[in-house]
């Protein structure tokens, strides 16, 4: 299992639009490092998904409004859907794509319900630290997803390395960042998930790395 870039896609001037993708730009910064770091992120995603072997029946992409996981997601799972407040940028990904297996919910997830334990894997990359309440889309997604099922997480470290990085590529830290990785954790724990499975990113000591990767299963 690998991670398909599309970066191609979304310089593309038949396609998604550059002015449009201000969520995507470290996807296609100029800057080869940054650009490559957060493609690397996905990637080790990606990795970790083929390592916890799922059952690759269904996935969802929890808060995946730009998109940029559907052409991978799509190639591995037999249905992909995905939800999110704006899937603007995710449709266009789809009609690009041609990604037939692929259906985008566009609504708040807090106010929609898939039916329970329908999920066999769901995908939240760096969606959760987005929360200011943390339990409105853990309850959701431990309803959604299947006893059998796992979930798979990126998060920020907001470590004082994450911090001085900003700084130097002239980044603002996002005003809806609520949570570093560490209090998502502890309230997935608290919410009756276990981590089975992580990787640090990019530095395997969690001090210096920036994100945590990880794999979940209720318990």
């Amino acid at each position: 299992m690998r991670l398909l870039k599309v970066q191609n896609l979304f310089r593309s001037t038949n396609g998604l639009e550059k002015k449009e993708l201000n969520s995507l730009d470290v996807y296609q910064s100029e800057s080869f490092l940054l650009r490559e770091f957060f493609w690397l992120r996905l990637n080790f995603l990606v990795r970790l998904i083929s390592w916890t072997r799922p059952n690759f029946e269904n996935v969802l992409d929890f808060g995946g409004g730009s998109g940029v996981m559907l052409p991978t997601l799509s190639r591995y799972f037999s249905e992909v859907h995905l939800i999110d407040r704006d899937t603007t940028e995710a449709s266009k990904v789809v009609e690009e794509c041609s990604l037939k297996n692929t259906y985008l919910t566009e609504v708040d997830v807090v106010n929609h319900n898939y039916p329970e334990k329908y999920f066999y894997v769901i995908v939240a990359a760096d969606v959760l630290e987005h929360f200011q309440d943390l339990n409105l889309p853990i309850n959701k997604i431990r309803s959604w997803l299947n006893d059998d099922g796992l979930l798979y997480t990126s998060l920020p470290t907001e470590n004082l390395t994450y911090r001085m990085l900003r700084l130097i590529f002239r980044k603002k830290k996002p005003l809806d960042h609520y949570h570093s990785a560490a209090e998502v954790e502890l309230a997935l724990v608290r919410h009756g998930f276990k981590r089975i499975a992580s990787l640090n990113h990019p530095i395997g000591v969690p001090i210096f790395s920036l994100f945590r990767i990880s794999a979940w299963r209720k318990y």
